[in-house]
């Protein structure tokens, strides 16, 4: 880099660093303009005349809000996992922000205590964390500005644009959260969970509150009500935070005395700075000496997770595999967890251990991360023990499950399916068990599928991968020794679950059914149980008729190609705590279904398909 440049920008960055400075000089002269400022020497007196009640509201208020402040870091903390408890989370917080918000800087400042205090944490993860507080926090000040602006007396010019940004911002927050365009920045998470925004909404209201009410019995507002007060105040809050400046001196006197111009101008400064050092000075003194301390070094509370890839899954907890999750083991048992945007998803019945301690467990993890619990495909005995807790409760789909030892091709429920099957003999169609995968053959099937159905949905469903593949028992058809269709199935002792169905669009009729047959044969001679064809859509009827759930959840060929099996139909059960966290639940898996995210590789790929050569079994 030429010197010229270095120069150059070490000038930039020096006039950024005073940017605020110059910007709070300029506020303090214009005050000085207009106000008396040797007022001042009227804060003893003021200080004096407190009365104990007012003295210990105030302290009280200030209290409170500073507490809500430092809840934003525990907030912050579970968005990013750190695992660092909430109590040193909070107190980190409340230091960062009481150092912040009196010497200025707030990001880099607050960056620099959370560094100091909390020594598992990197620089950069500390900056990380400031920066998501302040932004989440100004989102938040801006919209309780808004609707403080709308229901209660503010400035008439200010009107239109509240209303605005009151009604639009939270669609747009729920667009932002479910948008599949966002879906390859999701690793970075920058936008906190629903859970989490309501969270961060919640504290900075009382935060807001507090500090406002605080400053009304220290100033001369006999002539304003609190309800005028309040958004005169949030306003001048913003502009002090906007300027940079340490306290938001300057700008927030100027703004709160022009949008107050009733008040007395001298008074106002002599309560404000009375205010300053109540809020400010104080609880700056306490997390400087917080800060001094040793720093700590707190518990790690992350929960124990088993790599998918370092563990065999039963059934259908093989999808663990491609959609992110983990097995979540604990000293009761182990359940399978997903965490989406918005959840921390229990898939199925727990793998081991009772559904009460499951569901325990997963109500902690989903805390410790901001996120929704969720319960996912379970079955009754699941679903009655999150009733139990309280939970919302929803029956989503049918399960489609032959019992292997009592199938029989020859009962009268199953003719149709002997007729399939017959049509698919006459075209010359031959099935059977893949001991060795025909990679490159299978590839071009998925891409021909996908081709006339649409992208493979993820999630909850697997997708082609050959090394998810090379972990099922995969059954192939060919006809005139082209491959024109296969499907696999995940597997364990007891059982085995249908998960891909892919083939070519033309397609003999019943080529799908010898498939499943050939599955079910194979499965009879290993002694297998059942083998689920996995499930069908089972919504209540209200839900069944919406349009765009209608189209999405529909397919009646599919539920009858099932039902040429004569399966046994089990319900399966979603739940959440609440009929709102069970709707937000239902659209979230929906939307990682429908909008999965790239595959992430697990395992060593198939990338030579001459050692992947298909040896053809035509016999289970």
């Amino acid at each position: 880099m030429r010197p010229e440049i270095k120069i150059a920008r070490k000038r930039v960055n020096a006039l950024r660093a005073a940017l605020p400075f110059f910007v709070m000089g300029f506020c303090i002269w214009l005050l000085m303009q207009r106000v008396d400022l040797s007022a001042l020497t009227n804060l003893p007196a003021l200080l004096r005349g407190l009365t104990p009640s007012i003295i210990l509201g105030v302290s009280l208020l200030c209290a409170a809000s500073l507490w809500a402040v430092a809840r934003y870091d525990s907030v912050a903390h579970r968005h990013f996992a750190t695992g660092v408890t909430c109590k040193c989370a909070r107190q980190s917080g409340f230091a960062a922000i009481a150092v912040a918000q009196t010497a200025g800087f707030g990001v880099f400042t607050g960056a620099v205590v959370r560094w100091r205090m909390l020594q598992k944490l990197s620089f950069a993860q500390a900056l990380r964390l400031a920066g998501f507080v302040t932004l989440t926090f100004l989102l938040a000040l801006v919209y309780l500005t808004s609707l403080a602006a709308v229901v209660l007396p503010a400035p008439d010019w200010l009107f239109w644009p509240a209303i605005g940004v009151t009604f639009l911002l939270p669609p747009l927050w729920l667009w932002l959260s479910f948008d599949p365009y966002l879906r390859p920045f999701s690793s970075l998470r920058f936008l906190p969970s629903l859970t989490a925004s309501a969270a961060i909404l919640g504290w900075a209201t009382l935060d807001i509150l507090a500090a406002a009410l605080a400053l009304y019995l220290l100033c001369p507002t006999s002539d304003v009500a609190f309800a005028a007060f309040l958004p005169a105040f949030m306003l001048a809050l913003g502009t002090g935070l906007v300027s940079g400046a340490p306290g938001g001196i300057g700008a927030f006197e100027l703004t709160l005395l022009a949008l107050l111009p009733q008040l007395p101008p001298a008074e106002m400064i002599t309560g404000i700075m009375a205010f300053r050092l109540f809020y400010y000075a104080g609880p700056a003194i306490i997390a400087v000496a917080m800060v001094l301390r040793s720093p700590s070094s707190p518990p790690d509370q992350r929960y124990a997770f088993v790599s998918p890839a370092r563990r065999p899954y039963t059934g259908e907890c093989a999808v663990l595999l491609q959609n992110g999750g983990r097995l979540a083991e604990h000293p009761e048992g182990s359940f399978a967890l997903w965490h989406t945007r918005q959840t921390a998803t229990l898939m199925f019945d727990p793998v081991e251990g009772s559904a009460k301690a499951a569901l325990g467990r997963l109500c902690a993890d989903a805390k410790s991360h901001g996120l929704i619990p969720f319960l996912y495909k379970g079955s009754a005995r699941t679903a009655l023990a999150a009733r139990q807790k309280g939970w919302s409760v929803m029956r989503t789909a049918q399960e489609a499950v032959v019992d292997v030892a009592s199938f029989d091709l020859n009962s009268p429920a199953r003719r149709s399916l002997r007729r399939k099957l017959r049509k698919a003999q006459t075209a010359g169609v031959i099935v059977g068990r893949a001991s060795q995968l025909p990679i490159a053959e299978m590839a071009r099937i998925d891409a021909l599928w996908q081709s006339g159905h649409g992208t493979a949905r993820g999630g909850t469903m697997g997708r082609f991968c050959p090394a998810y593949l090379s972990r099922q028992e995969v059954f192939v058809a060919y006809r005139a020794e082209e491959l024109i269709a296969f499907a696999s199935f995940h597997y364990d002792a007891r059982s085995m679950t249908l998960d891909l169905m892919r083939h070519q669009s033309s397609l003999p009729d019943g080529t799908m059914h010898a498939l499943i047959a050939k599955a079910l044969a194979y499965a009879d001679k290993r002694n297998k149980m059942h083998v689920s064809l996995a499930a069908v859509p089972d919504l209540p009827h209200w839900m069944s008729r919406l349009p765009f759930v209608r189209a999405r959840a529909e397919d009646h060929g599919l539920r009858q190609f099932k039902n040429s099996f004569a399966t046994d139909l089990r319900p399966l059960y979603a739940a959440a705590p609440g009929p709102l966290s069970l709707a937000l639940g239902l659209a979230d898996i929906a939307f990682e279904v429908h909008a999965p995210a790239a595959l992430k590789p697990y395992g060593p790929p198939h990338e030579q398909d001459e050692q992947y050569e298909f040896a053809f079994n035509t016999h289970p």
